[in-house]
């Protein structure tokens, strides 16, 4: 006899768990960035990395608010910022929602439009005049009290980021609520892009998230479904997880699968083995989830050059591109790694001909490149300034772990 939760709904990849939300309340993450909103007449930037948990966060402390989501990575000029803001603001009554919420302890009804794109807006904030303008929609947003948030603040371009904190420097004044996302390393582009904007602006920067608070996942999802997980198991998911809240409800889901778990059984416990295929698992959820991007990386920029083969320590060869991703892999991979390491561990990997200084850089430059094509944040961020190669997505560090390390 099985009721409960289905693991669907526990297990959330991708989505805005429930079961399995951790609030982390050590760190303090929740209010930290609801004191930071609050404040007035501030930017507040939110920092942390990829795949970590900001969005679900964001629309955790957010869920009462009104707030309009515009996806920075897609961003190519501040016109077409504005025009998606604008075209935010302008949506149809008739893609509202309804939703019961209680007011003055009486039932009451509060219709909320609800974007594809993720902006939360109250149906009476739609705008009762047309908008056509920046100013048109600042003042709306001021008004109405909706939060503008831009999600990859950091992959606007300099100029693109420089125009816009200057367009709404004055509304921040005036009483406008930003709130820019961005990962660890980028938190402070907006200052470095608009020096005037020192002292109107609260940093909130995400920890890595620890083992302690990744095992809460499993242990308050497999509870919930009624199963019993060796410690040991769950240990090992938070070593494989990249630190990645993300990885880790996927970890679970796929096991709850694998086993038959669907929902908690009201007659008898669910058992997970404590010898269940673990190793399986990781190499076929690596290949799933980077392949993809690895392929890209690796074939590097078009080139109507024959680029130049280098002969491999442990056999075959490798041009520079995806010799740059072996000595990544090598690496751990780490999720910073200094430019020093890498031509170290580079040196290891290859037995004659190791590239200049200058092709390193160019290639980890394309890299860089590469990885957000299609308005996707990178997967591998050249620092230029630290000479540090961040490698923010977990999901390609789980590949290289999985699929590459050791090939060479």
């Amino acid at each position: 006899m099985l009721g409960g939760k289905h693991r669907d709904q526990v297990f959330v990849a991708g989505g805005q768990p429930t079961v399995t939300y951790v609030d982390r309340q050590e760190a303090h993450v929740e209010r930290n960035l609801a004191r930071a909103i609050a404040t007035p007449n501030q930017i507040v930037s939110l920092a942390g990395p990829t795949k970590t948990g900001k969005t679900v966060l964001c629309h955790k402390v957010l869920a009462n608010r009104e707030f309009v989501w515009i996806d920075g990575g897609r961003v190519k000029t501040v016109e077409s910022l504005w025009s998606d803001i604008i075209g935010e603001l302008r949506l149809p009554v008739e893609q509202t929602a309804t939703e019961e919420v209680a007011h003055s302890g009486e039932a009451g009804v509060n219709a909320v439009v609800v974007s594809a794109k993720g902006s939360r807006l109250q149906k009476n904030s739609v705008a009762k005049k047309t908008i056509t303008s920046m100013s048109d929609a600042i003042d709306t947003m001021i008004q109405a009290g909706i939060i503008l948030v831009i999600d990859d603040f950091h992959y606007l371009e300099e100029d693109t980021r420089v125009s816009f904190l200057r367009n709404i420097k004055g509304a921040v004044f005036s009483g406008l609520k930003v709130l820019l996302l961005s990962v660890t390393h980028r938190a402070f582009d907006a200052i470095r892009s608009e020096s005037e904007l020192t002292g109107r602006f609260i940093s909130v920067t995400l920890p890595n998230w620890s083992d302690s608070e990744l095992l809460q996942i499993p242990e308050r999802g497999f509870y919930e479904l009624g199963a019993d997980c060796p410690s040991s198991i769950t240990a090992r998911l938070a070593e494989e997880s990249q630190a990645s809240p993300f990885l880790m409800q996927k970890f679970c889901w796929e096991i709850c699968f694998d086993s038959d778990i669907e929902r908690s059984n009201l007659l008898s416990r669910h058992k997970i083995p404590g010898d269940f295929g673990l190793d399986e698992m990781f190499e076929r959820l690596a290949k799933d989830a980077g392949l993809p991007i690895y392929q890209k990386l690796v074939a590097g920029p078009q080139s109507r050059k024959i680029r130049t083969k280098r002969p491999l320590a442990r056999g075959g060869q490798a041009d520079i591109y995806e010799a740059t991703l072996l000595a990544i892999a090598e690496t751990g991979p780490k999720q910073n790694i200094s430019y020093d390491e890498l031509r170290v561990t580079m040196n290891t990997l290859l037995t004659d001909m190791m590239p200049q200084k200058h092709e390193i850089t160019s290639a980890l430059k394309h890299l860089s490149s590469i990885s957000m094509r299609g308005g996707a944040s990178a997967a591998i961020d050249w620092d230029e300034d630290n000479r540090a190669i961040n490698i923010v997505d977990p999901y390609l560090r789980f590949y290289l772990r999985w699929q590459v390390r050791g090939r060479t």
